[in-house]
């Protein structure tokens, strides 16, 4: 990392997460994470708010900045006019006329925050319930700074400058560690770590620790742990810390993707896949992987002849 980051320029920020995604002359975990599918991947992805997203940043908001959270997000109670319409005799209620103004009323209290049903709310609630019951985890979700934004102009060994950003979900710089918490289908240890590894975490915890130690300068290592926790019953959750393998590998990959970055930048290319190919003219050799690769053995046993047709 030394070799690598020549030098470091930060500011450090307490601001939104929307404001540090829209902060586009920066590149972060994420882009790296584009960029090595390729730089067009990159260049042109688009960012589309699906309910895992939604729901991951509401855990994120309501596990470590509880006091933001009713600011940012408006629970859709529908619980009492329901049962007021069925007391009523409907048997249809979310169709009628009364139920859709109710709505109306309540979309517009809600002024702009995210809506989040009650289902929703009580899952969240039961998560950070499971969560915190864990000695451990408390204490490394206690006395440190959530939501950090970390916006800086690294100049590498070869004298050229990119913009970097990381927003680290917990940093404990007292006790030099970095906290990121993840909501998955299988926190197992088998389960999470294929996970890791598909969605390139490797990249993020080496990045944001070699970051956080540059700007420190103090010469002395952080860790990094992920927090991973099932979205459903019984909310089960496991602690990783990432092994020096783990970062190695990371930091072998994000050294190389700042390059590539870099170089597209300063000539504005942002070739697929064929940035890859070492082959000149971008082509490929196809092989059979080892599980396409099958012996076929047939045998002559005492096979009866089909009869023929009575026809013949």
């Amino acid at each position: 990392m030394e070799n690598f980051i020549k030098d470091i320029q930060f500011k450090i920020s307490k601001d939104s997460n929307e404001l540090y995604h829209s902060r586009k002359e920066y590149i972060g975990a994420s882009g790296l994470k584009l960029l090595k599918e390729s730089p067009l991947h990159f260049k042109e992805a688009e960012q589309k708010e699906t309910d895992a997203l939604v729901f991951g940043s509401a855990y994120h908001t309501y596990v470590l900045e509880p006091e933001l959270f009713d600011k940012e997000y408006f629970i859709f109670d529908e619980t009492d006019i329901l049962d007021i319409l069925k007391s009523e005799g409907s048997k249809s209620p979310r169709a009628t006329n009364k139920y859709k103004d109710w709505k109306l009323e309540q979309e517009a209290k809600s002024g702009g925050r995210t809506i989040l049903d009650l289902g929703t709310m009580s899952i969240l609630k039961a998560m950070k319930e499971r969560l915190m019951s864990h000695r451990y985890v408390r204490s490394l979700l206690s006395n440190g700074d959530a939501e950090m934004s970390v916006y800086t102009e690294i100049e590498m060994f070869s004298g050229k400058s990119v913009k970097v950003k990381i927003r680290p979900d917990f940093w404990k710089p007292k006790k030099r560690i970095i906290v990121d918490l993840k909501t998955t289908a299988d926190a197992s240890k088998d389960g999470f770590t294929k996970h890791a590894t598909d969605l390139n975490y490797h990249i993020q915890s080496a990045l944001y620790t070699d970051i956080i130690e540059k700007i420190e300068g103090t010469g002395m290592p952080y860790s990094f742990f992920f927090i991973a926790q099932e979205k459903t019953k019984p909310f089960a959750f496991n602690i990783f810390e990432s092994s020096p393998q783990f970062q190695g590998t990371g930091r072998y990959e994000y050294e190389q993707l700042l390059m590539l970055y870099q170089w597209c930048q300063e000539n504005n290319r942002w070739p697929g896949y064929q940035i890859f190919c070492e082959n000149k003219y971008g082509i490929l050799s196809l092989n059979l992987p080892p599980y396409g690769i099958k012996e076929i053995n047939w045998f002559i046993h005492d096979i009866p002849k089909e009869k023929e047709s009575l026809n013949n």
